[in-house]
């Protein structure tokens, strides 16, 4: 009975960010992170971990924006950049475009990297001429421009904020739920677990 209310619970989530996603039909870069949110057991003393958005930031217009989601608020802002912030914040974006999430599993399978480390998991989601590309976010590359370019957050109120970004928030929760949760990705062999034990061959990233 746990196993499909939890199931439920997934599902509802999953199936309301995909009712509110429109189609994106401007130029945008944009990445996030995730943190552990609630823990819910799935069956026989199983559990996992439901994946929570806690930061976006977004390049649209030439405007670097932000939220910060704490508590389930949101707090909105643009960055006041120095000294061509943006434009290395811009090139670091323009380099994953070269890639996607099915490339770097399989890079991730050729290395035998399991991407399990103590920086916050983070994805990337480009939009240009109505593509989309979605995939790994290295948190080091965000912390590298971080500390080397300063910038002064000017906060906005939800009503002065783009709003393409409802729409980018909501793909990224549903592009992260079809990665988190696919039989096909790397990550269904670690999103679960029993406490003090994670289940599954953490070298199986499966058949990309």
């Amino acid at each position: 009975m746990k196993f499909i209310f939890s199931l439920s619970l997934i599902l509802v989530v999953l199936s309301s960010c995909k009712d509110k996603v429109k189609p994106l039909n401007e130029d945008f870069n944009a990445i996030c992170f995730i943190s552990n949110g609630d823990e819910i057991e799935v069956g026989n003393e199983v559990f996992m971990n439901l994946p929570k958005i806690h930061y976006i930031l977004f390049i649209y217009h030439d405007t670097v924006f932000q939220s910060v989601i704490k508590n389930g608020e949101s707090i909105y802002s643009y960055l006041k950049l120095r000294n061509h912030g943006k434009d290395s914040l811009q090139a670091i974006l323009k380099q994953y475009d070269k890639t996607s999430l099915k490339k770097q599993l399989k890079s991730m399978k050729v290395h035998n990297d399991n991407g399990i480390n103590c920086a916050p998991a983070g994805y990337f989601l480009s939009g240009s001429n109505k593509k989309l590309n979605f995939g790994i976010f290295r948190y080091n590359d965000y912390s590298y421009w971080s500390r080397k370019y300063s910038y002064k957050e000017i906060k906005l109120e939800s009503n002065q904020f783009p709003k393409i970004y409802q729409t980018i928030y909501h793909t990224l929760n549903s592009k992260q739920w079809d990665y988190f949760m696919s039989d096909d990705y790397y990550y269904k062999e670690i999103r679960t677990f029993r406490h003090g034990l994670f289940i599954g061959d953490t070298t199986n990233y499966g058949n990309q």
